[in-house]
């Protein structure tokens, strides 16, 4: 008993995956013949081993009537479908025909005639099988079944062995994966009949496996490789006259559009071109002393009309499978319309470039003055935003720029610092050196600050001898350490003023944007720094207490 449950259980699954690929193969039945018909087949091999389930599980025995018809019917059409999809693999444009599909229907239909009326004559089944699906003692009829299912069989293996040995090589896999797939129900079918499965027919699992493996190779395989290409319609189709040419300039072959042309050309043409001279059409320029790979040629001829016909055409050699050279294909096109047309363009062209000659010196005029406007509208703009002493950018622009830098570090939920400097005494080196050596203390200053920043961060003078430098994406840490290496690197240097050389500091505040906090607050945090640092001595740079802004503090 649980033997039997085990053997229902394979039948089941064999049953599931042959209906699966049943499935999937009816759903890319547009792809290729071939997975229509592998659909069909796996369809068939689902019956056969839903029958054989049901046989196990119910114990019914394989001669009755309705069991045999149920299941030899399956049987039929796993061979129908197998030898369809050796026809359909190896003839990539095969399509099933009635005639075909009517002659492969004769062998079924009498076939379930006779299991029907097996009870009568015992033909089929010589003897009643025992309950199960215990292999019978067979009759004559059966054995013609055998014979002509196992000739199908073998002439759709032969067909695919032949292709596999001949075929074109991108196909040989799927060739061989078809042939390999008769391997498998081979082999279970002779352990049937040799007893070895006590008396079980598992055919429909090894017709399973190949069905499997088949459909796997089928879908590997790409959509060029399995789909059908009338080449013949193909090259009737084409627009451009196509013609083969061999070695002595005898015409092998050509499409109807190389026909019409040359009809044009030389009337009172036979019925039938091929084995004309080329040059008897075209004249001795179409046809090369060698085989010259992709040579070009351009020809004027006239036709039987007295029009002209410009005639546009590349050869290319023809090789055998030797790679010896054995002729041509000319592809060429009437190209007197286009060839018009461009005559027509350039005799057009012609007078616009007249006119553009006159445009041209106009535009160039009119470019040179928005060249100039452009360039004094900029210097403005420019100058608008820079600080007239120093050259660094006024107060206006940092505010703008401040803004900016601000909603970003919101936005971005990243650091941003500034840093509020302060000339130290600066008021002595006015009222000891005058008022010019103060500028140009300022001048000097705002260069080291300039030549020092990092590239994105922003100095500008704040006013007088105060100076703001944001650090966008810094920390207040950060900041304060960089301000602290820009104090020493002024303290260290000289600065000529007035006929004299003067050591400069500067005091600044450091301070670091808080969540809640505005422009304003910020630089008011700066500015105390600042005045901590002042207070501290001068020559330092003192950070920013971080406390929330007004709205997260209220939050």
């Amino acid at each position: 008993m649980a033997g039997d449950s085990l053997l229902a259980l394979i039948f089941v699954l064999s049953a599931v995956v042959a209906f699966t690929v049943a499935a999937l193969g009816w759903r890319r039945r547009h792809v290729t013949p071939a997975v229509s018909t592998l659909a069909f087949l796996a369809a068939g091999i689902g019956g056969w081993s839903t029958t054989d389930a049901v046989l196990v599980l119910t114990g019914v025995p394989v001669t009755a009537p309705l069991a045999a018809a149920a299941k030899f019917a399956a049987v039929s059409c796993v061979v129908a479908g197998f030898f369809c999809l050796s026809l359909a693999v190896v003839d990539r444009a095969w399509r099933l025909s009635r005639r075909t599909a009517a002659l492969l229907a004769v062998e079924p239909v009498l076939l379930l005639v006779t299991v029907l009326t097996d009870d009568t004559h015992h033909l089929f089944h010589a003897a009643q099988a025992s309950a199960g699906i215990q292999v019978p003692a067979f009759g004559p009829l059966f054995w013609v079944h055998a014979v002509y299912s196992y000739l199908l069989l073998v002439s759709g293996a032969v067909r695919m062995a032949h292709a596999w040995s001949r075929g074109p090589r991108p196909l040989r896999r799927v060739y061989a994966a078809t042939l390999l797939g008769a391997l498998p129900p081979a082999l279970t079918d002779v352990l049937t009949l040799l007893g070895v499965a006590d008396g079980v027919d598992i055919t429909p699992i090894g017709f399973c496996v190949s069905t499997t493996v088949i459909y796997w190779s089928l879908m590997r395989s790409s959509v060029h490789e399995l789909v059908a290409v009338e080449r013949t319609h193909v090259f009737d189709v084409i627009s451009d006259m196509v013609t083969t040419v061999d070695r002595s300039g005898r015409i092998l072959d050509l499409n109807p559009a190389a026909d019409r042309m040359f009809r044009r050309i030389v009337p009172g043409l036979p019925a039938r071109l091929s084995g004309l001279s080329i040059t008897e059409l075209l004249g001795e320029s179409f046809l090369p002393g060698q085989a010259e790979e992709g040579l070009e040629i351009d020809r004027t001829v006239v036709d039987a009309e007295g029009c002209v016909v410009d005639l546009s055409a590349r050869l290319g050699a023809l090789h055998d499978s030797r790679n010896e050279w054995v002729g041509w294909v000319l592809v060429g096109r009437d190209v007197t319309a286009l060839n018009a047309q461009r005559r027509q363009l350039e005799e057009a062209n012609a007078q616009l470039s007249e006119q553009q000659r006159g445009l041209q010196e106009a535009n160039e005029q009119l470019r040179e003055q928005v060249a100039t406007i452009e360039a004094l509208r900029a210097n403005l703009a420019e100058q608008a935003v820079r600080d007239t002493l120093t050259g660094l950018h006024n107060r206006r622009f940092l505010m703008t720029a401040l803004d900016r830098e601000m909603s970003l570090a919101v936005a971005q939920d990243t650091p941003l610092s500034v840093a509020l400097l302060d000339i130290d005494h600066f008021k002595q080196i006015n009222d000891r050196y005058g008022h010019g050596a103060g500028d140009q203390v300022l001048i000097r200053f705002a260069k080291l600050l300039g030549g020092k920043v990092r590239q994105g961060d922003i100095v500008a003078r704040y006013g007088g001898e105060e100076f703001v430098i944001a650090l966008p994406g810094a920390t207040g840490e950060q900041a304060l350490a960089r301000m602290n290496e820009l104090r020493l690197w002024v303290t260290a240097g000289r600065i000529p003023a007035g006929g004299h050389t003067l050591s400069v500091t500067f005091s600044a505040g450091v301070a670091e944007r808080v969540p809640g906090q505005n422009l304003a607050e910020l630089l008011h945090s700066a500015d105390e720094a600042l005045y901590v640092a002042k207070g501290a001595g001068r020559n330092r740079v003192e950070l920013a207490a971080t406390e929330p802004g007004p709205s997260s503090a209220a939050a």
